[in-house]
């Protein structure tokens, strides 16, 4: 190729946004001319030194919050590579290759006289040229970062597409060098903010374009892409072999993995290919960041210089990678129940869906096999094995079968609907797949690796094998083939939170805080599996409960609904599952229902329609509990009339840690406050505290427990520790190093306070607190208030305007509303006055609509945000307000 005419290096313009001028320096490099550079020098002598690495075709504006952000003590440095940026245009005859770029920017630190210790921070193509740069200077190295790049094209993986266009060669030259197609798209398809597709504020995609203005300044962009090694025999094919299997050798070094999760160049596969190489990395998935995930995602520089304040303190937070387990096995398996029944021929688990029960013996067996037959398939002890079946044996069987062989169950289940379900998975990352044929065909469009084993069918197009063909591989084996046992702090399941506050999480249990979560359900209900004479049972009526079954030794059945609906269940089918499970003739024991406020609600709903047999079974239920989302207190008292013989119980908990405190009808019947809702005292074994808010609702950073509250009526984010709490976040970093505050503590992200007896309260989801010049407004009390004199089910109390300057709107859900709409005179009068009376807030509006948005697996919890963006709109008459 043709090299472009030289150019000296230049300072940028004084005017770029987020740029500070004072930070541009022009530096020799010996052998690769004159460099821009962005420098912000340490007060003093520096703690430590990071060297910033842009890819193509960026330049250090890239890091230019990094600079900002940084502690004064660290001297931080962004060049521009030889050829990018305002660096000089060497007009070489041959272009710069991966090992020459390597070497250059080690000419560069000698140059600026760089000492240890030193962290890395790449993106793009900076990320091999860093990582070249770490591995000849092992000893200086105390840390590094890598964000959206790549060192290897995994097996049997095309490379990117936009990569393999640009890099065609009747289109190469064309779309980097003569025309800045490259550089500008490379923008383009960033969405800061990460809100409703947003595109990059136009002055800072002009700043990063400004150095490629002509043809002239983008050679060195064609010949980035053109060194991208997709051949063998691509000059740069042995410098990035050998990185690739150098960073192998960095077990000791940590690492940070920070990864905008929808990047059309560097996907997912690419950070699966880097943890195999270093799988003691930390990982933080930015969902919906793209290719510049430094843009896209606000809190990814913050969190990189936390991550490096904490590796450069050498004070190390909860990895997000998995942790070694102990050489003791878990003394009672989670399984066990299920292995001391295996010659029970009673019902273990009646499934109304399908209409089919499995005994215990069956189901003992059935799990034996698929573990065994699984084993044989090549699944390993480790290995992430994705569940996308429907509650039921055949999902039971395959479950305590993965945990008996030791691989990790990746729960996503269908109450997080289809989108919301790929990205769970892509998050995950499982390496098999088991599934019915559309669990298959979900498991194709995001490549899952390994064995496809398709559930209820004969084989679909993307399965290897059917379950069927497994458990029959297994039987033929008997228990040879079955794996290691599992060990106390390997994981167990990866589950994920509803999504109903951002995308869904992943929540890491292991085997010891699983089996935690087992023994306190049956110490906090006195839940016995027949050892004692009384045999209890349960009716899952949030099916994904049904799990729990077995490990607690108990019949389960799912009713017959729609499991992605809560609201499709009623009376009849309840009922009929009750009685599917209910203790046998001259037996004892009693029925457990485990419910939402939706299901709840729908059953009573239809009540009167219940057949006599359907009725009497709800009738001896001995053990009502409802959970998801704030339970009034007036649908558990209908729920007494209905289920006269059930003790009716609310849990507190969320996905990392449930149950956490309970209250019963009794006592919620005569607690009713305007301050929140009762959830009760906590649980044995269970310490709640509180991390209080200042007055733009903001929680106390609390990093030791002595800094964190008890007293009465203090409102503040609720901070809980148990031994059955999640173990940690799966591939959220930042999310885990916050949640771990202070360290063996659980920072739930919901708001609350404990009264004088001891006795939690909640007041609503720390996202959703309205920052008004008065103070902090929790949304939940308001709501209560608003409901009670308006005579609605739900209300959502939200802010509107500016944070620190927010007006409190309450929107009413009224079935007649059309659209979002304002109410009546009568209505806004009475709910003003009642809100202002009883909680002391200022209401500015009140709004109806037809219907809240809810989150898809309790249809309980409203999406706040939602609201509050559509009543802005409303409000700052940008929405048309409905006629009449």
């Amino acid at each position: 190729m043709s090299a472009g005419p030289t150019r000296p290096a230049r300072i940028p313009p004084p005017d770029l946004p987020g740029l500070a001028p004072e930070w541009s320096r022009l530096v020799e490099v010996p052998g690769a001319g004159t460099w821009h550079v962005l420098e912000r020098p340490a007060t003093g002598v520096p703690e430590l030194t990071v060297i910033a690495v842009h890819g193509n075709p960026t330049w250090s504006y890239l890091w230019r919050r990094l600079l900002a952000t940084a502690p004064p003590t660290w001297r931080v440095i962004a060049p521009d590579q030889a050829g990018m940026g305002y660096s000089e245009r060497l007009g070489d005859a041959r272009p710069r290759r991966l090992a020459q770029r390597v070497a250059d920017l080690g000419a560069l630190t000698d140059v600026l006289e760089v000492r240890g210790p030193v962290v890395t921070v790449a993106h793009d193509w900076g990320g091999p040229i860093s990582l070249g740069w770490v591995l000849g200077h092992r000893d200086q190295v105390r840390g590094v970062v890598l964000t959206n790049t790549a060192v290897h094209q995994p097996e049997g993986a095309p490379a990117p597409t936009l990569i393999r266009l640009a890099r065609s060669k009747p289109i190469l030259r064309a779309v980097t060098e003569q025309t800045g197609t490259f550089v500008r798209g490379t923008t383009a398809l960033s969405r800061p903010s990460l809100r409703a597709l947003r595109p990059m504020d136009p002055t800072v995609a002009a700043a990063f374009a400004a150095p490629y203005g002509d043809a002239a300044s983008r050679v060195a962009v064609r010949d980035f892409v053109a060194d991208i090694p997709l051949e063998d025999d691509h000059p740069s094919a042995a410098a990035l072999d050998a990185i690739a299997e150098g960073v192998r050798a960095l077990g000791d070094t940590p690492v940070l993995l920070a990864w905008g999760s929808d990047d059309p160049v560097f996907s997912d596969r690419y950070l699966r290919d880097l943890l195999q190489r270093m799988p003691h990395a930390d990982v933080h998935r930015y969902e919906r960041a793209r290719h510049l995930v430094t843009e896209d995602a606000q809190a990814c520089v913050d969190d990189i210089v936390r991550w490096i304040e904490i590796v450069g303190s050498r004070a190390r937070v909860a990895s997000s990678a998995p942790r070694e387990g102990s050489a003791v096995p878990v003394t009672r398996p989670i399984g066990a129940a299920l292995e001391s029944r295996a010659d029970d021929p009673g019902v273990a688990i009646a499934d109304l869906r399908a209409g089919r029960s499995v005994s215990w013996s069956l189901l003992a067996r059935r799990t034996r096999e698929i573990a065994a037959g699984l084993t044989e398939l090549g699944v390993r002890p480790g290995d992430r094995i994705a569940m996308l079946v429907p509650p039921g044996p055949d999902l039971v069987a395959t479950v305590y079968a993965a945990w008996a062989m030791g691989a990790v169950v990746v729960a996503a289940d269908a109450g997080l609907g289809v989108r919301g379900m790929r990205r769970a998975l892509r998050s995950a990352t499982p390496d098999h797949v088991v599934g019915i044929p559309a669990g298959i065909a979900l498991a194709r469009t995001i490549a899952i690796p390994g064995r496809h084993v398709v559930v209820g069918a004969r084989r679909v197009p993307g399965a290897d094998v059917t379950l069927a063909e497994v458990a029959r591989v297994g039987r033929e084996l008997g228990d040879d083939a079955r794996g290691l046992p599992s060990l106390p702090t390997s994981d167990a399941v990866i589950a994920f939170t509803s999504g109903a506050t951002g995308p869904p999480k992943g929540v890491v249990y292991t085997h010891e805080r699983l089996c935690a979560l087992r023994d306190a359900l049956r110490a906090a209900y006195g839940i016995s599996d027949g050892t004692s004479g009384r045999a209890d049972a349960l009716v899952a009526a949030f099916p994904p409960w049904a799990l729990l079954g077995p490990a607690l030794g108990i019949a389960s059945a799912i009713p017959d609904m729609d499991l992605t609906d809560a609201s499709t269940l009623n009376a009849s089918t309840a009922g009929r599952a009750a009685a599917a499970v209910g203790p046998r003739e001259g037996s004892s024991g009693g029925v457990l229902m485990w419910t939402s406020p939706t299901a709840l609600r729908a059953i009573l709903d239809t009540a009167g329609s219940a057949g006599p047999d359907e009725r009497a079974a709800l009738e001896r239920l001995r053990l009502l509990l409802v959970a998801g989302a704030p339970v009034p207190a007036d649908l558990l008292a209908r729920a007494q009339e209905v289920m006269p013989e059930a003790v009716i119980a609310t849990p507190y908990g969320m996905t990392e840690a449930l149950p956490l405190t309970e209250v019963r009808l009794e006592e919620l019947l005569g607690a009713q406050s305007s301050d929140g809702v009762l959830v009760g005292r906590p649980l044995a074994g269970v310490d709640v505290a509180i991390a209080p808010l200042d007055s733009i609702g903001r929680p106390a950073p609390a990093a030791s427990e002595e800094e964190l509250v008890s007293a009465a009526g203090v409102t503040g984010e609720i901070v809980v520790r148990c031994a059955w709490m999640r173990s940690r976040y799966d591939r959220r970093w930042a999310t885990q190093a916050h949640a771990d505050s202070p360290p063996g503590w659980h920072r739930t992200a919901d708001v609350g306070h404990l009264d004088g007896e001891g006795r939690l309260w909640v007041e609503g989801r720390l996202a959703h607190v309205i920052a008004t010049p008065r103070g902090a407004v929790t949304p939940v009390g308001p709501e209560m208030v608003a409901q009670a004199v308006s005579g609605v089910a739900r209300a959502a109390c939200v802010g509107v305007g500016p944070r620190g300057t927010q007006s409190v709107v309450v929107v009413l859900e009224e079935g007649d509303a059309r659209g979002l709409e304002l109410v009546d005179i009568d209505t806004t009068i009475g709910v003003r006055r009642a809100v202002l009376r009883e909680c002391g807030v200022d209401v500015a509006a009140v709004l109806r609509t037809a219907a809240l948005p809810v989150d898809i697996r309790h249809r309980s919890k409203i999406d706040r945000a939602a609201v509050a963006r559509d009543a802005s709109r409303l409000l700052a008459g940008d929405l048309e307000v409905a006629d009449g």
